[in-house]
């Protein structure tokens, strides 16, 4: 058997053991005291270690412990002092547990947001959750988001929130919390401009030098780490040649958000090289390839062309009065 994650469980108490067997995932329960009967952090850990001595075979003092800890303490509400850990038990374990702080890295109790995840973590991307555990050494953490503790393994899948400065055109965000295109949650972006008045803001992804227009519920802003830096300037390097350099503010808008370039949206056509002669024109919108970044487009004049989402900027009005007709890819 193979313990997977916590499940938490806030009324009535409990906490759920998820645990894998001969390929079958099953979930056991364990019913904990009302809120009314834990009130100090010395209960907390009195409650984790007969948690722990309850079953042998999944937990143990070293790797579950202080997860357990912190979990609960959140449960019921208590600030559990950090100094009681090494003093609760004797023997082997109060050897394991002095050896935690060694293994923590700056991490340990931030909030960060998850990035990067994949398979069955794909659903955490963009979600903001706590280091409950951190092992720098091994690059091993523990992370409780939505009620559950969840083993991360990458520090690169953590990008820790900021909570100092204003989110203001130049600072690096996470775009968060999107329901139709969830496979953006979770990327990294340097917001290009902010519309105050409408509150959205203009973002331009890391990974792929595409820009979004997304809500401002959308984006949370992050530490500008050595690894979020690196990635930006890999970005202003790897830009394709077929766009040409623009001032801050004149950005075109690509890429496709809940509310941004969705079919029938109004675009202008910029940044083009080797078809100079389209750009200022205005198209219509008339589908998304948001896997290869491409739009189809119908033009004034009713032709129909395919075209890179960096090569458009979202414009206000109505479409384009347009014909039947199709030409040449752009």
């Amino acid at each position: 058997m193979k313990l997977k994650r916590f499940l938490l469980r806030y009324d009535p108490p409990g906490v759920g053991l998820e645990v894998e067997a001969d390929d079958q995932v099953t979930v056991q329960h364990k019913n904990l005291p009302a809120k009314s009967e834990v009130s100090t952090s010395k209960e907390v850990h009195t409650l984790v270690d007969q948690l722990i001595e309850a079953e042998p075979a999944l937990l143990t003092r070293k790797r579950h412990r202080e997860g357990l800890i912190q979990l609960l303490g959140r449960l019921y509400q208590v600030e559990t002092a950090e100094e009681e850990r090494p003093s609760e038990g004797a023997g082997p374990g109060r050897e394991d547990a002095a050896e935690d702080p060694k293994d923590r890295d700056e991490l340990h109790g931030q909030s960060v947001v998850l990035t990067g995840l994949s398979g069955s973590q794909q659903a955490f991307n963009g979600e903001v959750a706590v280091v409950v555990k951190a092992r720098g050494d091994k690059q091993k953490y523990e992370v409780e988001v939505k009620g559950q503790v969840v083993k991360v393994k990458g520090k690169e899948h953590l990008l820790q929130v900021s909570s100092k400065g204003p989110l203001a055109a130049g600072a690096f965000v996470a775009i968060r919390g999107l329901r139709n295109h969830v496979e953006l949650n979770g990327c990294v972006a340097r917001v290009a401009e902010c519309h105050e008045e409408s509150q959205r803001y203009e973002v331009r992804a890391l990974d792929s030098g595409q820009l979004f227009r997304v809500k401002k519920d959308n984006v949370i802003l992050i530490e500008t780490t050595p690894a979020v830096l690196a990635a930006s300037a890999a970005m202003k390097e790897n830009r394709e040649p077929n766009t040409s350099p623009r001032k801050e503010g004149n950005l075109p808008a690509t890429g496709e958000t809940d509310d941004v370039l969705e079919v029938g949206s109004t675009v202008e056509l910029v940044g083009l090289k080797t078809a100079q002669a389209y750009n200022g024109q205005q198209a219509e919108v008339l589908s998304v390839d948001q896997v290869r970044g491409r739009y189809e487009i119908r033009l004034g004049d009713g032709s129909v062309k395919t075209i890179r989402a960096e090569n458009v900027r979202l414009l206000q009005g109505k479409s384009p009065r347009t014909k039947r007709g199709r030409d040449k890819l752009l």
